[in-house]
């Protein structure tokens, strides 16, 4: 028996679209543990709707496998999954009011009338709307009715709850504000959440697990962490949060997970190997993250005090005051511009540097990823 709420065993799916035939999720793999909140994550058209589809029932794969709770769904129809679907659209009945609206499926199914509004008005409880059930939709704020639809969709005590960008009708205050309220929520309920994103802040501040997805490739699983921290391909690096990419050319691999890597100015640095470089590769990048660089003036010389620092001189573009942090860019030589994000707390002056300074920069050697170019 299985011990994940689902499981995709090398799913492809092709359609049919003018002629040609296009894998809009390609080889898909992906075990997806009881009581997750797990997201997928990636650009438009890139198959996580399509997956989110193909698991709720709505599509049927091209070839591959689905489990839900050890079940294989071939030939199951999307009515009779162990699943729920919220989309962004949250199709509210107009007409009936919020109690109703929840109510509605289990009526549908057969449950008795007193029995549903029982469940209904413990599912408002949930989503901690008590006392607006005798409310119509349009009575209440986008960030109420989103919670209606979670609310008729829980009712009917899914296994697992698919949420199609459930928040992306809201405004930005009101969608930050949601982030927080649906992990708690799920928290919770328990029960598996499959959450489709392109918003990259909003995975990794809900997700347990992100799956970055790109033109129907799965590229890279793991924790929000785990993704930004140590993203395996330049497409996830580029992705999720802002990143500095510094080519170079690979001129030798440690035993430490580590290799020497030679600049286009010919400085060589010590960076950390991703586990997805291409074991052939000699070409390659260098990602760091810009709240991870520091600037300092020449005559700190940083790395010459602090072992596993790579320090390097630059001369400073220009900078951007932009609330919590101050954007400095960076030039190293002709050919390389890097990217600082330095916090504004009370020990840094964001005035100590000015355009045209020569300055060092300098970062952690763990802070770095080498990754194919």
């Amino acid at each position: 028996m299985s011990t994940y709420d689902v499981e995709l065993k090398d799913i492809v799916k092709v359609f049919e679209s003018g002629g040609a035939r296009v894998r809009a999720v390609d080889r898909v793999s992906v075990e997806i543990e009881d009581g997750e909140f797990f997201a997928l994550l990636g650009p438009s058209g890139c198959g996580k709707t399509t997956t989110l589809r193909l698991i709720a029932g709505f599509e049927q794969p091209t070839s591959g496998h689905i489990l839900i709770r050890g079940r294989a769904m071939e030939g199951i129809p999307a009515y009779h999954r162990p699943v729920n679907t919220v989309f962004q659209d949250y199709a509210l009945f107009p007409h009936l009011t919020v109690e109703q609206n929840i109510m509605f499926g289990l009526q549908m199914e057969g449950v008795d009338k007193k029995e549903a509004r029982k469940r209904a008005l413990e599912a408002l409880e949930q989503v901690r709307l008590p006392g607006v059930g005798e409310r119509m939709p349009h009575h209440l704020s986008g960030g109420q009715q989103q919670r209606v639809a979670l609310a008729r969709a829980l009712v009917k005590q899914p296994a697992v709850l698919l949420l199609d960008e459930p928040l992306g009708a809201l405004d930005l205050k009101l969608r930050k504000n949601m982030q927080f309220e649906l992990k708690a929520l799920q928290r919770d309920v328990g029960i598996t959440f499959i959450y489709v994103t392109h918003d990259q802040e909003e995975a990794i501040t809900m997700a347990d697990r992100i799956a970055v997805m790109n033109e129907g490739l799965m590229l890279q699983v793991g924790t929000p962490k785990e993704i930004y921290e140590h993203p395996q391909t330049h497409f996830v690096a580029d992705f999720i949060g802002e990143t500095n990419f510094i080519p170079g050319a690979l001129l030798q691999r440690g035993g430490d997970g580590f290799g020497q890597v030679k600049l286009a100015d010919g400085t060589v640095i010590r960076a950390q190997l991703s586990h997805a470089l291409d074991s052939a590769a000699k070409a390659v990048t260098v990602a760091v993250r810009p709240e991870r660089i520091g600037i300092a003036a020449p005559s700190d010389r940083p790395a010459q005090e602090i072992d596993g620092l790579t320090a390097l001189d630059a001369v400073l573009a220009g900078s951007q005051y932009i609330g919590t942090d101050t954007r400095y860019t960076l030039a190293l030589g002709d050919e390389i511009e890097l990217v600082a994000r330095l916090q504004n707390v009370n020990n840094i002056d964001s005035a100590a540097f000015q355009a045209g300074q020569r300055v060092k920069v300098y970062w952690d050697e763990s802070s770095t990823t080498v990754l194919d170019q």
